[in-house]
């Protein structure tokens, strides 16, 4: 009855959820820039920024390369790899706006990045004080390694003292490389006569990370108030939630049925791998 009822709901409210879908997820993205702020990056240093670039290299090409292995498709590879790297959901879901990826694969994704987030509040903590880390090393680890930023402040806190400020300023540099990706992702699958006979920007950066950009420029120029910048924050993680159900109402339990259970043992397997030698980079540089 239930389940019949939300049926006949998803039908009549199709076209709002196709908006939400398509037209929030890109905005919540976009807005995102409002979590950026240059000046905080001066705490990380050029060796500290080296390391976060180093380590979302390596998790993306590893994750992404060794998902054959598991008979995984290439694209729910690139959103797992994308999301493993950057910035879990939020990555997933702008690498599936721009690439206009299949919703259960993106449903898939999210999920698995999600989970492996979420486990991650309860296996750094006690491996970081077993350890011995300091808490500038383990805020490091935590913000170079967890995916969604809800995640890395979680992890960081069970942890406590000043490892906090340490995982979001790590967690930041990550998310600013975001836009970068992207712009590589679409020059490495566009055709290159397409791209020829039809240039413009958007071949290359799609709109909604044009927006992106803009608004982390906009924010460090107009040093808004955190009262206001909390707002648009908060904006910004609605509009992707709610992006996210309308794109979870278009996926059927048996499209995520076939895709099996190869990504999720593929996903566990590479969160272990990829959080182990992200602590070995951020231990060395």
């Amino acid at each position: 009855m239930i389940v019949s009822n939300f049926s006949k709901f998803v039908e009549w409210a199709k076209p709002v959820l196709d908006f939400a879908a398509n037209r929030l997820l890109r905005l919540g993205v976009a807005l995102l820039g409002f979590q950026i702020t240059f000046h905080k990056f001066a705490d990380i240093g050029v060796k500290g920024f080296a390391a976060i670039l180093l380590i979302v290299i390596l998790t993306f090409f590893v994750v992404r390369s060794s998902a054959k292995f598991f008979g995984i498709s290439p694209e729910l590879a690139l959103l797992i790899a994308g999301g493993f790297s950057i910035c879990g959901a939020s990555a997933v879901t702008a690498i599936g706006a721009s690439k206009k990826a299949r919703s259960e694969d993106v449903s898939y994704a999210v999920g698995i990045v999600t989970l492996c987030g979420t486990l991650s509040i309860f296996a750094i903590p006690p491996i970081a004080k077993a350890l011995h880390l300091t808490h500038r090393i383990a805020g490091a680890w935590i913000g170079a390694a967890v995916h969604d930023i809800g995640q890395v402040v979680a992890t960081a806190s069970v942890v406590g003292g000043t490892t906090l400020s340490y995982a979001v300023i790590s967690k930041l540099a990550r998310v600013v490389l975001l836009a970068p990706l992207l712009v590589l992702i679409n020059v490495k699958q566009s055709n290159s006569r397409e791209f020829k006979s039809k240039f413009s920007l958007t071949t290359w950066l799609p709109p909604f990370i044009i927006g992106f950009l803009a608004i982390t420029l906009l924010n460090n120029e107009l040093h808004l108030s955190a009262g206001a910048t909390n707002t648009l924050i908060n904006i910004s993680k609605t509009c992707l939630s709610m992006g996210l159900f309308a794109m979870a109402t278009g996926v059927k339990w048996q499209q995520i049925r076939s895709i099996g259970t190869k990504p999720l043992l593929f996903g566990l397997s590479a969160w272990a791998i990829c959080g182990a030698f992200s602590l070995a980079i951020i231990r060395l540089i």
